[in-house]
């Protein structure tokens, strides 16, 4: 697995940051090894108000992890032939490219990574569509249904997945108040917002009033010795024209969607984002993982604009009455019900898998007892 820095110094970090005083400066305790220089120097961001001190980020030759190489390279030969980037700045910000409104994930595009590439039953949720996928492929890719190059371990537990949501035992971080995290909300069906400016672009959704900032004020990745994984990762981009170029890597382990493969924390993403025509953005994804994937997995994620009169984003957060039965599935208290729960602890570094691991335990059992069958050959 990666070698990302332990979290848990990070949570106690945000704890401690809550009992500074008000208006005092923060500065980071270094010692030891990450006492010394940096590799390479930082740059200097600079306020547009007078007498700002300007503050320092990493430069972009900051080198990136060997598991995200191949991606990262694909970004930097993109970068070269983009001439390093179109130059905006803050006095010509009015000529950006116009994103504004709201956007959701195509219907026809259903719940997959593959869109409309794969069979509409394959786009959706539920155990008839997992069943699907199941009796329809014996490895991944497999052509029609799902087109990621799992890795045996991967599709091992994509099919203990599958098979758990065959007997409808499912769960969703989502419904346990986690956010969707990147790069799942690209193909998740809430609504999008994207903030564009010179320096940084915003893309928000509504889930938990998730924001993703991809920066383009000229920094690279944070150093891997000060890394850690996050929901939505560390992106850095430019603009070719009309086009944000992305790359994203320090991803949480997560899920693509309920009846999509899981990837790891070694997971890397390139993106191209622009829009397509007047009412239709386009983000052409590829997603590496060395861990999950035996190649790149690519897709091209199409949004439309939202024309709802009077929509507007807005925070949704998930139901307080949704939890997991002892099998690994979602239940809901109704009015006038009770249940009583036990609460485990749960490891902050992986809290959002904490019930997908009890749902792919079930899967499990549910092959074994199975008759063989085309989705269980090759197991």
């Amino acid at each position: 697995m990666a070698t990302l820095r332990n979290n848990k110094p990070a949570a106690i970090g945000c704890l401690a940051l809550l009992m500074i005083v008000p208006g005092a400066r923060v500065t980071r305790a270094q010692s030891g090894a990450q006492a010394s220089a940096p590799e390479v120097p930082d740059i200097m961001i600079r306020s547009s108000v007078a007498g700002a001190t300007a503050w320092a980020e990493p430069g972009p030759a900051n080198a990136v992890p060997e598991w995200a190489q191949q991606s990262y390279q694909r970004y930097l030969q993109m970068k070269a032939m983009a001439h390093g980037g179109t130059r905006y700045t803050r006095q010509t910000a009015f000529q950006m490219p116009d994103w504004s409104g709201l956007w959701v994930f195509e219907a026809d595009e259903g719940f997959a990574w593959d869109g409309v590439a794969v069979n509409k039953l394959a786009r959706g949720l539920g155990a008839q569509s997992a069943q699907a996928i199941l009796d329809h492929c014996q490895s991944f890719p497999c052509q029609g249904w799902m087109l990621g190059a799992l890795t045996p371990r991967y599709a091992m537990r994509y099919r203990e997945k599958l098979a758990a949501v065959t007997r409808n035992v499912e769960w969703d971080p989502v419904s346990d108040c986690l956010p969707p995290g990147f790069p799942r909300i690209l193909i998740a069906p809430f609504g999008k917002e994207f903030i564009a400016t010179p320096d940084e672009t915003w893309a928000t959704a509504l889930p938990m009033s998730e924001v993703r900032r991809i920066y383009t004020d000229g920094r690279g990745h944070t150093p891997e010795s000060e890394a850690f994984a996050t929901w939505d990762g560390d992106s850095i981009g430019f603009w070719d024209g009309d086009t944000l170029v992305a790359h994203t890597l320090y991803l949480r382990a997560n899920e693509l969607q309920r009846n999509q493969p899981d990837f790891s924390d070694q997971a890397s993403v390139l993106e191209r984002i622009r829009m397509r025509d007047p009412d239709t953005l386009e983000d052409d994804t590829t997603l590496y993982d060395p861990v999950a994937l035996s190649a790149p997995w690519h897709a091209v994620h199409e949004y439309a604009r939202i024309i709802t009169p009077h929509s507007q984003m807005d925070m949704w957060s998930c139901d307080p009455n949704i939890y997991q039965t002892k099998q690994g599935g979602t239940d809901l208290i109704l009015p006038g019900d009770s249940v009583t729960l036990q609460r485990d602890y749960r490891d902050p570094e992986d809290d959002q898998n904490f019930g997908l691991d009890r749902v792919r335990e079930y899967g499990a059992r549910v092959l074994k007892a199975a008759p063989s069958s085309p989705g269980s050959q090759g197991r």
